[in-house]
């Protein structure tokens, strides 16, 4: 379990990075991971999300294993389906906020809902396993992460008065999210493994 938790946070780690490095049609601190999908190396994209889904489904089994916050890993597996939802509907391209395709609305709300699921299960688990200083740190970034997301989203699609800088807060949110994975991937109780 915890090889193949660090294997899909690491395929999905590289390659939204790749994905950043190769499509210079975009920004990075300006647009979100999902809408490189509208580039030349796009199916960057869809790999690093199914990777970090199947990373997600492991870890929401072994956590499950641990006799951990029922809520807390009911949420850790809505996040596994939501970025899998997420990798098969693409994002639109960029600039339309205003009318999105229903794939892009799938793809929203599957990324909204992962977010969200996210974020409270690495609440509810963190404080569910045995204390550990380094989870409770990165479990306090993922919630710094996930505010700073939705400030940054929702000004650009409402109020465009902050810089643009959706896509470098989502990735550090993203980033957050992935580090608390392979960290309780890492600690997880032994009656886990």
């Amino acid at each position: 379990m915890k090889k193949m938790v660090l294997a899909g946070v690491g395929v999905g780690a590289a390659a939204f990075t790749i994905s950043d490095v190769v499509n210079r049609e975009m920004s990075p601190v300006g647009e979100t991971v999902s809408r490189f999908v509208n580039t030349g190396a796009g199916w960057l994209v869809p790999l690093g999300l199914a990777a970090v889904a199947l990373a997600a489904a492991a870890l929401t089994v072994a956590a499950a294993h641990t006799g951990a916050s029922r809520a807390g890993t009911w949420l850790l597996g809505i996040w596994s389906a939501g970025v899998l939802v997420a990798a098969i509907f693409p994002a639109d391209p960029p600039g339309r906020w205003d009318n999105p395709s229903v794939s892009e609305t799938v793809h929203g709300l599957a990324a909204w809902a992962a977010f969200l699921a996210f974020m409270i299960a690495a609440v509810l688990l963190t404080k569910t396993w045995p204390r550990d200083a380094l989870l409770t740190g990165t479990t306090i970034v993922v919630v710094a992460g996930m505010i700073l997301f939705v400030v940054t989203l929702v000004d650009v699609m409402i109020a465009r008065s902050l810089p643009p800088v959706v896509g470098l807060t989502e990735r550090i949110a993203i980033a957050a999210n992935l580090a608390w994975m392979a960290l309780a991937a890492v600690r997880l109780p032994r009656n886990s493994q």
